[in-house]
């Protein structure tokens, strides 16, 4: 019984910190797509930068969504959006969302 019990409060413990850890990426994502947007848009105006936002987001990693938003438009963060953008799965994901 006392095994059952730590168990199930292990599982309860993980499912929260599960959870935590996507609120946590999702705000981080959302802050980040905050900086990312007004930068995408400098260069590519309309529909187009939306795609190419998202796909900048999706392909970015924990790291560089907290660094982005984080800094705000930076230099350095401007460079970090093109870096991104040259990728080879943010390429395809605009590829894909822009025909």
């Amino acid at each position: 019984m006392k095994s059952a019990l730590i168990t199930m409060s292990a599982i309860a413990a993980l499912s929260a910190c599960s959870v935590a850890e996507t609120v946590a990426l999702d705000t981080g994502r959302d802050a980040a797509k905050a900086v990312v947007g007004p930068i995408v848009q400098d260069t590519v105006p309309g529909p187009a930068a939306t795609v190419l936002t998202d796909c900048i987001i999706d392909n970015a990693s924990g790291e560089e969504l907290f660094a982005l938003a984080a800094q705000g438009a930076t230099p350095d963060n401007i460079t970090l959006v093109s870096n991104i953008l040259a990728r080879s799965e943010t390429i395809a994901c605009a590829t894909s969302g822009l025909t």
